[in-house]
Formats: C-alpha cells, structure tokens, sequence
C-alpha cells in the first residue's frame, strides 16, 4: 500500500484516504495526467488563437484611415442627361463628373439603371469612362454610348460604382 504524509499532522497515511484519520484534515489530490494535458492543450491554443488574430481585444468600430478611393468615392458627383438614339435602342448620355476630392481619379464605372413608365426597374447599363479627372476639378463627357437598353425605358438612375485613385 502506497502511502504519504498528512500535510496537516505529518501521520503516514494512505494515498487514497480523502481525509487524515488521526486529525481530519482532508487530503489534496493529485491531478491526473489527463487533466494536465487538457489544460496545456487549452491554454496553448488560446495563446496561439489570441497572438494570431490582431482584432482580438480591438473594438470593431475602431476607426481607420479611409484608403484615397474611399475619400474620393465619398467626393465625387455626376450629373447627367440623357436621350434615346440608334431607333430607340441605344442610351446616349451627357455625364458631368465633379471631384473634390484632393485625388486624381481616372477609370470611372457609371451604371444607369433603366424604369418603365409604370415604375418597374427593367435593366441596367454599366460602362467605364477611360479619362482621368483631375483633383478639385470637374470634366464633362458628351454623347456617351451607355449601349442598348429596353424599348420601353422612361427613365433612368445612374451612379458612380467604381473609380481608380
């Protein structure tokens, strides 16, 4: 029988008694070997998941730097006008970019989402003007071949939905 001295009273006792028969003292246990490995297994991987991810502990609404082509998204304009050409089938538009933003922007993605006259979108155009705009500056592209759109378009939406800085 393996025994061991009560850390209380110094009696040998047994080292399975769960407490000291001669003053009462209860007995630490081991821990087991299982319980050991978990628990380096446990504390390893949260290290490594904690040094790994650089979010970790950061709010998610820490604020960055916006990047040029964020500021310029947010300070261009485009106005436009536009007509039905090629048999009322091709859109034709006159764009008017305006940036203010302290970036030269070029490779401009308009996209005209094209209404019947009841309301319902019917399709869309998305084409890229291949000029650059200076900062601070606005330029304006006339009679600019959106392609073919439906017959029925009565109105038509377009936006800025890309740019190079």
């Amino acid at each position: 029988m393996a025994l061991t001295k009560c850390k209380e009273c110094g009696e040998e006792i047994s080292k399975k008694a769960e407490k000291c028969p001669k003053c009462g003292a209860p007995q630490k246990k081991k821990t087991s070997l299982f319980t050991w490995l978990v628990t380096i297994i446990v504390v390893l991987w949260a290290v490594g998941y904690f040094s790994g991810n650089p979010n970790i502990g950061t709010s998610s609404t820490a604020s960055r730097a916006p990047s040029p082509k964020e500021i310029a998204m947010k300070n261009v304009e485009l106005d436009f006008s536009w007509a039905k050409e090629g048999f009322g089938n091709v859109m034709e538009a006159n764009f008017t970019i305006t940036n203010n933003s302290d970036h030269q922007i070029k490779d401009i993605e308009i996209t005209c989402t094209h209404y019947a006259k009841s309301g319902t979108r019917i399709d869309s155009n998305e084409r890229t003007i291949y000029d650059v705009v200076p900062a601070k500056s606005k330029k304006t592209i006339k009679n600019f071949n959106m392609g073919f759109i439906h017959s029925q378009t009565e109105k038509t939406s377009c936006v800025i939905t890309d740019l190079k800085v």
